[in-house]
């Protein structure tokens, strides 16, 4: 009955599509998760040891919460591409594998962006918490409040950077993008 309150198999889905599928089998793309989770990690061990404060938490708040909305709209129209790949690939004459690696991009993509999403809401509970448990007279998010919100931050812009470029190969490659103006072509 909870399962729907449950964001875990979401991120487990962001983190499962962090993989490379170049060998017939997927592979975990160690990097790609280093990158994902590492700078984070750091920033909140940082602001923890150096005990650094967020000077103006409100600009993160609302850009956490533009962000959101904007990673839920992505999500709207690559899930509405997704099923036109599907209804193409219904078809019986279509080509079985002629989509295959493009619906793998836009289903990593997917999670990435519901995963931001939740990541969006969580960080921006972080940010409302923090101002109003952990807040100097200034208004400056402090200590552990500030941390959490600053590395939750930093997760929210990595995989918002990471989804934009899967997007775009999807895009190119299903659409045909002419090289002349592919960004991938050089």
């Amino acid at each position: 009955m909870l399962d729907r309150f449950n964001p875990i198999p979401v991120f487990r889905g962001s983190w499962k599509g962090l993989a490379d599928g170049r060998y017939g089998r997927l592979r975990p793309d160690w990097l790609a998760r280093a990158v994902l989770g590492l700078p984070p990690a750091a920033l909140l061990i940082f602001m923890l040891c150096s005990d650094a404060d967020l000077k103006a938490p409100v600009p993160i708040l609302t850009a956490v919460s533009l962000l959101a909305g904007g990673m839920l709209s992505a999500f709207t129209h690559l899930s509405t591409l997704r099923l036109k790949i599907t209804e193409w690939l219904d078809d019986p004459e279509a080509e079985q594998d002629r989509f295959l690696t493009e619906r793998e991009m836009m289903d990593e993509s997917a999670a990435h962006l519901l995963a931001g999403a939740v990541a969006c809401a969580l960080d921006a509970a972080l940010l409302v918490l923090g101002l109003n448990l952990s807040s100097d007279e200034k208004g400056a998010l402090t200590g552990v409040w500030a941390a959490l919100a600053g590395a939750g931050s930093a997760y929210v812009l990595l995989l918002f950077v990471m989804s934009v470029p899967r997007m775009y190969a999807a895009y190119v490659a299903i659409n045909d993008v002419s090289t002349k103006l592919s960004g991938f072509a050089r």
